[in-house]
């Protein structure tokens, strides 16, 4: 693929942001449309920036992986993208912000969430409507389609 100024990637992600660390290092949030390890289709942050040009909307993180980006938005935007984008963050980024209050933390049961936010993942790969956050039905929907979504080839390398 390529991005808006023509250069190849192998990624793409849109909407996005930059997110500062507490490490010092930056790191990509945002919706993965399209990724060669992990299928695309999920809230995901990439590993440390190399190079982000946002005007030409590319970056390339430290994995050595090249980004098309998308629209941009402001981190404090994360929580208006709504309950997944929001808990995907917390999971995936949350205590280690540079600025733990730039986006405020939301989740209160880790386990639960990660089992949500994984089952939307999955909805989209098998196009199939997302289950409702309650615990009975998210289960219901991981213990009827965790097989069929096994199935999927990047699901069978090993790197869902």
């Amino acid at each position: 693929m390529t991005d808006r100024s023509g250069t190849e990637h192998d990624a793409r992600m849109d909407p996005w942001c930059a997110v500062a660390l507490a490490n010092g290092d930056s790191v990509l949030f945002g919706f993965a449309l399209l990724h060669p390890i992990t299928g695309g289709l999920a809230w995901t942050r990439s590993s440390a920036i190399v190079t982000l040009d946002a005007v030409k909307g590319r970056a390339a993180t430290q994995s050595g992986r090249l980004y098309g980006l998308g629209t941009s938005v402001e981190l404090a935007a994360i929580p208006s993208l709504g309950l997944e984008p929001w808990l995907a963050f917390d999971l995936l980024i949350g205590q280690r912000l540079a600025d733990a209050w730039a986006v405020p933390p939301i989740s209160a049961d880790p386990e639960r969430e990660r089992r949500w936010v994984t089952a939307c993942k999955m909805a989209r790969h098998l196009n199939l409507a997302t289950p409702s956050f309650t615990p009975a039905a998210v289960n219901d929907f991981l213990a009827t389609y965790q097989e069929a979504y096994a199935c999927l080839p990047f699901v069978r390398s090993g790197r869902p």
